[in-house]
């Protein structure tokens, strides 16, 4: 099982040294509002099972498949579910909560 919780610096850092998917299971509508920079939108309930579908739109299997929602709770639950399938998968520690709170900080 390959399964990393990470945090929003760890993204920016992987980002640009691996190939990775990153996907956000907020709502719709804050997706739609405001994301990770090159991040897809998936309905978490049905990830699992759209997991190949996302892959296969790729074109190939990423390095890491990061998962963030809004908290850290729901991703991280996805993500373990997905890295007992055998999916590389990491999840955002505190979810797009934190990276808001740190570029406030700034």
């Amino acid at each position: 099982m390959r399964l990393r919780i990470i945090s929003w610096e760890t993204l920016e850092k992987l980002r640009r040294e691996e190939d990775i998917l990153i996907i956000d299971l907020r709502e719709r509508e804050e997706y739609d509002q405001t994301h990770a920079p090159g991040a897809v939108w998936a309905d978490w309930e049905r990830l699992e099972e759209e997991m190949p579908q996302y892959l296969k739109k790729r074109g190939r299997t990423p390095q890491w498949i990061v998962l963030y929602c809004d908290r850290g709770n729901t991703s991280l639950l996805i993500a373990r579910d997905l890295a007992r399938r055998g999916y590389p998968v990491m999840s955002i520690n505190g979810g797009y909560h934190m990276r808001e709170k740190a570029r406030m900080a700034l």
